[in-house]
Parts: structure tokens; sequence; C-alpha cells
């Protein structure tokens, strides 16, 4: 029994033996292989770990090279980073660090029409880059890791704007016209007027119970401004803003403005005070006009008039005392001690001057010589020339290339407006004349149109056209609310002095509108270097349905504009802020371009007041 039983454990342990070795068998390879692979998998994490690494270090090098400048990266091609004192650069090519290669691609991506990131059949985006950072190793075997990235270039942002008058100044007009009636903008320019339809565009209440004598209209620092004369003084008003004019100084005299020209920063008034008939105003600051000096001419009598060319003013006044004259040459050219080079005494009143070459011309009250041409070749001895009697008191005088134009008190032989040839200097040919039916107290030319002022009832205004100067025609006869004294024509508007206190000075539109259509072309943004243009906005109001729309360029030579619209092409227009399309949004240089189209009957246009791009340097 007990024999039986150690043999059964006998039996039982070889089994287990026999097992244990078979066990064994498959499980000895199988370790040994898990031992081999553990071995192999440690170098392969810790190359992991290292390239892991590198691509990290690459990516933060190509950020720090951005942020000093886009130019560090706009360049398509694979680089890798290098140390330079203690900043990254990128320098061309891979590199390789061990057993590792490392490389930065850099290379532009497409977008499509709306902006999307694709991958081809898109159009280059220049300020953007798609960067690739690549690290790869061969042992114990071939691997890689990569990281990729996009770049652009709105990072530091600035921006170009247009708003001031002196900005547009800079642009190039086609049938457009700056303007300054709210600090600068951009416009449809007047249409020619024709003064067929004139109308009352503004006025100005001058302080006190006067009358407007005398007008001038000149720009300070690019503002227009009407130089009104009367009793006691000049009044300097703002008239960017015709429908509202505004009163920006004063300059206080003792006597009558009977006279006033601008020449410069200097005003120069022919005034009744009898000891200073000619007076010079600086009016560089338009808000402070300061007395510069004054000058007694023609002794104790009254100025009535001053031309200035160059550094010599020429004044007229009534019949001079003595040997005292009443046609003067002043030196100006040192302003603050004018000095008297030479005179003559005509004899007479003297109502206007004008000068051209060697001659001045003199509308006077004196009998059968109301016309008369002086010699100034020698300043400093004037002499009397050839003479014209006109029926009746000369009262003004203008110049229109060698047209002479006079006008005289009411005449009932001839027309109030007579028109001479000197093509001969010093000599008169008479053109033309046209009846105005009374008085004539003022007169400007502009162009084809002579600007009549009066006291004829309902015809205080006449506006005469001159194209043809021996046959005028009556453009337009206008009703002033009381008599015109004087008037300055200037573009599509007449500054009328007039004897209403409550309206000496008196703007009258032509009527004539804006021109149908026109562009206005920006100056040249140089952002130094090659530049990303990023977005375009502008403001612009466009009453009664006058339009404007832009287009945009931009190059590297400052010569080639090829203008785009919204899609790139030629086709499209801004008419809104937008993006700047793809195909311009790289360059040194830009431009705008405006297209206006006027209103209704060409009575109304757009106006652009400014326009700002949006730029990365």
């Amino acid at each position: 029994m007990g024999k039986k039983r150690l043999r059964t454990q006998l039996g039982a342990t070889l089994v287990e033996v026999l097992v244990a070795i078979a066990l064994t068998g498959i499980l000895l390879p199988a370790l040994a292989t898990t031992m081999v692979s553990s071995q192999k998998a440690r170098p392969a994490s810790t190359q992991s770990l290292q390239a892991e690494g590198l691509v990290r270090e690459a990516t933060a090098a190509v950020r720090s090279v951005r942020e000093k400048g886009w130019s560090n990266v706009s360049t398509d091609g694979t680089y890798h980073p290098v140390i330079s004192g203690n900043a990254w650069t990128l320098s061309a090519g891979s590199e390789t660090i061990g057993n590792f290669t490392r490389q930065i691609v850099i290379s532009t991506p497409q977008r499509n029409s709306s902006g999307v990131l694709v991958s081809s059949s898109g159009t280059n985006d220049p300020n953007t880059k798609h960067v690739v950072v690549t690290v790869s190793w061969s042992t114990p075997y071939s691997s890689s890791l990569s990281t990729d990235t996009y770049l652009t270039r709105w990072q530091t942002n600035s921006a170009w704007t247009q708003t001031t008058q002196t900005d547009f100044n800079g642009g190039t007009l086609t049938n457009t016209a700056v303007t300054n009636i709210s600090g600068g903008e951009v416009q449809l320019a007047n249409a020619t007027p024709t003064w067929g339809s004139p109308s009352v565009a503004g006025s100005y209440d001058i302080t006190g119970n006067v009358s407007g004598l005398s007008v001038y209209y000149a720009t300070i620092s690019s503002i227009p401004y009407a130089f009104v004369g009367y009793a006691t003084g000049m009044a300097i008003v703002n008239v960017s803003n015709p429908a509202s004019p505004t009163l920006t100084g004063t300059y206080a005299t003792t006597a009558a403005v009977n006279g006033i020209f601008v020449s410069g920063t200097t005003a120069y008034l022919a005034t009744a005070m009898t000891t200073s008939q000619l007076v010079l105003v600086n009016v560089a600051t338009p808000s402070a006009p300061a007395k510069i000096s004054s000058l007694q001419v023609g002794g104790n009598t009254v100025a009535n008039a001053v031309t200035v060319v160059g550094t010599t003013a020429y004044v007229v006044n009534n019949t001079a005392s003595g040997t005292n004259g009443d046609f003067n040459i002043v030196n100006v050219s040192v302003p603050a001690l004018p000095t008297i080079t030479g005179k003559l005494k005509v004899g007479a009143n003297n109502t206007g001057v004008v000068v051209s070459g060697n001659f001045a011309y003199i509308s006077t009250s004196t009998n059968n010589k109301q016309l008369e041409a002086i010699s100034i070749s020698n300043p400093a001895a004037p002499t009397a020339g050839n003479t014209v009697s006109l029926g009746a008191n000369g009262t003004g005088i203008a110049l229109s290339g060698t047209n002479l134009f006079i006008t005289t008190a009411n005449n009932a032989s001839a027309g109030e407006l007579r028109i001479y040839s000197i093509s001969t200097p010093g000599s008169f040919t008479a053109v033309g004349s046209y009846e105005v039916g009374g008085n004539v107290n003022g007169m400007s030319v502009s162009g084809n149109y002579v600007q009549l002022v009066t006291g004829v009832a309902n015809t205080q205004l006449i506006n005469v056209n001159v194209t043809t100067p021996a046959t005028p025609t009556l453009s337009s006869n206008f009703t002033l609310s009381n008599t015109g004294n004087a008037v300055f024509t200037s573009g599509n508007y007449a500054y009328i002095g007039t004897a209403d206190t409550a309206k000496e000075l008196t703007i009258v539109s032509a009527g004539a509108g804006y021109q149908p259509s026109g562009t206005f072309e920006s100056s040249s943004f140089d952002a130094t270097a090659t530049a990303g243009f990023n977005y375009l906005t502008f403001t612009a109001s466009q009453p009664g349905g006058s339009n404007v729309k832009l287009q945009i360029a931009s190059n590297n030579d400052n010569a080639t504009w090829n203008y785009v619209g919204t899609d790139g092409t030629a086709s499209t227009y801004f008419t809104t802020g937008s993006a700047i399309p793809l195909g311009a949004a790289s360059g040194r240089y830009f431009r705008y371009k405006e297209f206006f189209t006027a209103g209704s009957s060409n009575s109304t246009t757009a106006v652009v007041s400014d326009v700002t791009l949006n730029y990365s340097p």
C-alpha cells in the first residue's frame, strides 16, 4: 500500500518537472525578446524627447525672428536657427545636431476668394507664411517629428491717414477740388459758371450800422477769406462754407476802407484816413490782424483804390493837394517802412488802378479823360499818357489779358461798361460796350464773365458774358437786398459788399452746379520698405444721388499704378471699408483713386473727408 503511494507521488513529480521544462522552453524566448525590445525602446524614447525639444526651440526661434520684423521671414526657403549675439536669426539650409537633422521650411500659402486658406488653385497671400519645423533621425530606427504654424504680418499695424486740406493738396485733381469746409475734403469741382441763374448762397452781418464798401477774396494758409472794408475797419470772414460764412477777425480804422488788396499775408488798405491813406496789415493770423505800417499819400485827401505788383504798391486817391500826387508809386519791399518812390498829379478823383508791364491804367472823374494810361517805366517819375473820354465819371477798372474793362456812372450817350484793347501797351482800341442803365459801383472780371454791381432796382448784380468782347451779352440780372457797392468774383461765387446793414457781405452763387464726374488720385504713401497693406476705410457723404467709389494700387517703383477694386480687378471698387485684395496687399508704395459722379442735374456732389490705410511694416 505504502509503495504504491510512493510510486504515484514520484510519477506526479516527474510530470510537473516535464511541464516546467516545457514552459521554460516556451517562455524563455519571449522573455528574451521582451528584454531586447526594452533595451531598444529606451534609446528611442530618449531620441523622441530630444527631437521634441529641438522642434520647440526652432519654433520659438522663428517667432522671435518674426517679432523683430516681417522681412526676417518674408523670403520662402529652408532655414535653421542660429544664435547671433543674444538673439535668434535664421540661416539658410538645414543643420545636423548629433544624430538629428533639423530644418525650418517657410512657404507662402494660398487663399481662395473668400480668404480661406487652400492647398492649391488660390492666390498667394504675401502677408501670411506657412512655417514647418522638422527634426529627423535614423537610429535606432528612422523617425521624425514636425510641427507647422502660420505667421501673419498683422502684428504691429500702423495707419496712413489723409484728412486735412494739406494732405489732399498733394493729389491729382481731374474735375475735382480740395475744399476746407470742415477741415479738408475732396469733392467735384464747380462746373464752369455761366451765371445764367445765380442765387444767394449766404451772407454775413458786420456788427454796426455799416455798409460793405470794398471786398477782396484771398486764401491764407489754404483757408478762403473775404476781406470786407467798411466805415470803421475791415472784417475778415471765413467763406469756406459760403452758406454759413463766419467772422474770423477785424481790424479797426478811424475812417472808411475804400479799397483792399491782399498779397501773401499782407493786406493793403486804401482808406479815408487823411494822414494814413495806405495801411499795411499783417493777416498771417486772420483772427488777429495787426498793423505793420501806414503812409500818407496825396496830402489831406482820401484814397480810393490800391493794387500791388511784386514789392510795389500803386495807390490812387481823390484830387491831391499842393504838390502831392493823386497817383502814387510806393515801395513796400520793407513792409514796415513803405516809401513813396514816384507820384503824378492827375488832377481828378481817381477811382481805380491796374498795372500791366510799364503802364498803369486808371479810372478817373476828370472831364474828357476818364480813362488814362500812365507810364511807369521810370518809377521815380511816372508820366501821363493816352486818355479816353467816356462821357461820365469812371468808377472802376479791371484787366484780363490785353482787354481793359472800365465802368462809369450813368451814361446817357454810351454803355456804362466799356472794353478796350491794350495789345499795344499804353494805347487804347475800343472793342465793345454794354448798357447798364445806371451807375456802376463795382466790377469783377472772372473768365468770360463780368459781374457788375449797381444801385439800379432789381439789377443790383448784372452778369455779362464777354466771351466775344466786341458784343457783350447779358447772362442774367439779379436782385440784391440793397445797393451793391463792390464785388470780387472767384470760381462759382461773387462776394459782394452791399448797403444792406444786415448783409454787408452777400455771397452769390453762379448756379452752375458741379462737374458731372471727376477723379482724385492721392499722393504716394511710402512705407520705406516692403509692407503689408491690410485694410482701407474712408468717410464720405453722398447727398442727392451723388456717388463716390475708390480703387487702390501698390508697387515697389512708385511709377506703375494699376488700380483695382475689392476683388483685385479693375472692374470692381471700394464702396465701403474693405480688406485690400491679395494681389495688391504687398509693396512699398500705395495710392488710392476716388471716382465721383454728381447727383441729379449736377446739383450735388459726394464729399470724401478722410481715407485711412491700415498696413503692417
